[in-house]
């Protein structure tokens, strides 16, 4: 069998994605954009975080403890944000820069989303809160009683 002469087909599984043209964002783009945040997995890494710290500081073993403080940072990027409109996850820090062809198409008919909650950072601000105030509720249940 001969391969086709001419062009080069787009095989989708193997090639990259065709480049778009780059298009100017309007300032507030996120009130085009339908963002949700995503911070179980960072969740799910703080908790044995936690524990490891914890031990850490009990047998005040410094390396570990320095060590544990600069893999925090690291686990800030485990933060992510999920599109309602493609399907998308990405890390949470490049939120305003994901414009997928939806909010492009709202953006170009000047039609905002409908509900406007709050942002992806502010969302897992006060997922945290309530992890925090969720926390303090289980010490207090569960503490031993004297």
């Amino acid at each position: 069998m001969e391969p086709l002469s001419g062009r080069h087909q787009h095989d989708p599984d193997l090639d990259r994605p065709p480049a778009r043209v780059s298009i100017l964002l309007e300032p507030y783009f996120e009130e085009y954009q339908r963002l949700i945040s995503n911070p179980f997995l960072a969740l799910a890494a703080l908790i044995p975080w936690f524990v490891a710290t914890r031990m850490a500081f009990l047998a005040k073993h410094v390396p570990s403890i320095l060590i544990l403080l600069a893999s925090l940072v690291g686990i800030a990027y485990l933060l992510q944000f999920h599109c309602l409109d493609c399907g998308a996850t990405g890390c949470l820090f490049g939120w305003k820069h994901h414009a997928c062809d939806r909010a492009l198409a709202r953006q170009f008919a000047r039609r905002r989303r409908r509900l406007r909650g709050p942002n992806p950072a502010t969302q897992t601000v006060l997922w945290g809160l309530i992890v925090m105030i969720v926390a303090l509720l289980s010490a207090i249940a569960f503490r031993p009683r004297h």
